[in-house]
């Protein structure tokens, strides 16, 4: 597997159990995207066991139990819910089903941990703040560029060790491949991902709000720059490369109140030629 191949990279770490054997039992659901295997790995390497996967494609089960051979292939969704003895279910479902899945998931008493992007819709984000509010359980999400890229982790450890001081503006770059023979038809509309902003775009504001500190944030400046070519098939008619602008607060240690202190840029799909110039505001 190449790390070219972003959709299918899924990195191997050293095994660091946090629990014992058969503590953990997590279910699998949902294979529409390769970011599960590197979901799984994680998880695998933390300790837990893959108690069952299913999907409604054999083939991509067959294909995930190629690299988790041990792992058991059931006939539904409801053996994996309707299990007592599995804590929690990973899924990397086409986007816009993957809170649908976690609030199945929640109202059955598990936790529930999803590929990016967890959401594509606001309605969405509020119905499962509601679900956790309700049933105490967890909605966590894969953000795998910060949580499984070693810069990335290490960038976590020198801003946290000091080396940076206050980080006041995050940049991101890198050109997304658009590795048209990989990606399905479901990439590709955006009710099915909520648009490239939101299928792409979250890793880079998931990092700005993490390596900033900020509480909150919101978009004051989006952009994209439609890409036709005839060498893509009609349902792939065109690719996208926005850019955004963000502006964040976070709360000063020692203030009673939080103030303006940083602004975030990111481009997916292609470089911007866009960056922040005021970050005094």
């Amino acid at each position: 597997m190449q790390k070219s191949d972003g959709m299918n990279y899924a990195p191997k770490g050293k095994s660091a159990p946090v629990c014992g054997k058969g503590d953990f039992r997590v279910g699998v659901i949902g294979l529409d995207h390769g970011h599960i295997f590197g979901m799984c790995n994680g998880l695998v390497e933390a300790g837990a066991e893959l108690a069952g996967v299913y999907d409604p494609d054999p083939a991509k089960v067959a294909n995930f139990r190629k690299a988790f051979p041990d792992v058991r292939a059931v006939s539904s969704e409801e053996a994996i819910l309707e299990d007592p003895a599995i804590h929690l279910v990973a899924g990397a479902a086409v986007p816009s089903d993957r809170c649908s899945l976690g609030l199945r998931t929640m109202d059955h008493g598990k936790d529930y941990f999803s590929d990016k992007p967890p959401f594509t819709t606001l309605d969405q984000i509020a119905s499962a703040r509601k679900k956790v509010a309700e049933t105490n359980r967890k909605y966590a999400v894969y953000y795998s560029e910060r949580l499984h890229v070693e810069a990335a982790v290490f960038t976590e450890k020198l801003i946290a060790d000091g080396a940076i001081g206050r980080v006041v503006q995050v940049i991101g770059m890198g050109p997304h491949r658009i590795s048209l023979p990989q990606r399905p038809e479901w990439f590709f509309r955006k009710e099915k991902t909520g648009g490239i902003l939101v299928d792409l775009g979250c890793h880079q504001i998931e990092q700005f709000l993490f390596y900033t500190g900020a509480r909150d944030a919101r978009v004051v400046q989006a952009r994209w720059r439609t890409i036709n070519s005839s060498s893509i098939p009609d349902w792939k008619i065109s690719a996208t490369r926005p850019s955004w602008r963000t502006t964040a607060r976070r709360t000063i240690s020692g203030s009673t109140g939080s103030r303006p202190t940083v602004w975030g840029s990111g481009a997916t799909g292609g470089h911007s030629s866009w960056a922040p110039t005021d970050i005094s505001r």
